[in-house]
């Protein structure tokens, strides 16, 4: 079902030895300056074979929270985060609208410590075939320990940060590490077919809420 609460990704990629830094001001200071300001929930995963290692999520009620003002100082009160950001050696922020699909549930939720990510470019007009597929496949995923399903497209950019990402992602979360063969691309293909572009797919493992199960 579509949910009035917005998804926003903030990737980043980090030498190995600045990981640790970056963890500790996300926890300590990121995560509850966010939560001031009027996110609805914040998680970041650790992706070992993305072509970015942090990948951070969050959602938030509306696009005009990036416009006030207790989000635009939240940088300035920061004494610690312009000097990491200085060390990314990539980054992309990117604001999708979204369809939650399992299970049928309101309000925020971000909450697994395992993460599969499917991003592609397709039509507008494939939209609809796609959810109605991966409604379908619910039940079967959640055999495999699926969580929670959603579709994502993508809406108006960031202020500050346009992205360089494709149209559509698909977030499945797990309460263990996934299976390997998901299935999800196959579904993907079967409605899209040629249509589908610029795919990419990695999974993450939470590093912030603590996760329940560490590896």
């Amino acid at each position: 079902m579509t949910t009035p609460l917005l998804l926003y990704t903030a990737e980043l990629d980090l030498a190995d030895a600045d990981v640790e830094s970056f963890l500790q001001w996300y926890a300590w200071r990121h995560a509850p300056d966010v939560y001031r300001v009027g996110f609805h929930t914040c998680a970041c995963y650790r992706v070992p074979d993305g072509d970015m290692n942090l990948f951070d999520l969050y959602e938030l009620p509306s696009w005009n929270l990036f416009e006030t003002q207790r989000y635009q100082a939240m940088r300035g009160r920061d004494p610690y985060m312009d000097a990491l950001m200085e060390r990314r050696l990539n980054k992309a922020h990117t604001v999708y609208d979204q369809i939650l699909i399992a299970p049928n549930a309101s309000g925020p939720c971000l909450d697994a410590d395992w993460i599969s990510v499917f991003r592609f470019a397709v039509p507008e007009e494939a939209d609809d075939a796609i959810v109605g597929a991966l409604s379908r496949h619910q039940p079967l995923m959640e055999a495999a320990g699926l969580t929670r399903l959603r579709y994502a497209v993508r809406g108006q950019d960031h202020p500050r940060n346009p992205t360089f990402r494709p149209r559509c992602m698909v977030v499945a979360e797990w309460a263990e590490q996934p299976p390997r063969d998901l299935g999800i691309p196959d579904i993907l293909h079967s409605v899209a077919g040629e249509a589908i572009s610029d795919d990419t797919a990695f999974t993450g493992h939470r590093v912030y809420p603590w996760p329940d199960r560490p590896l």
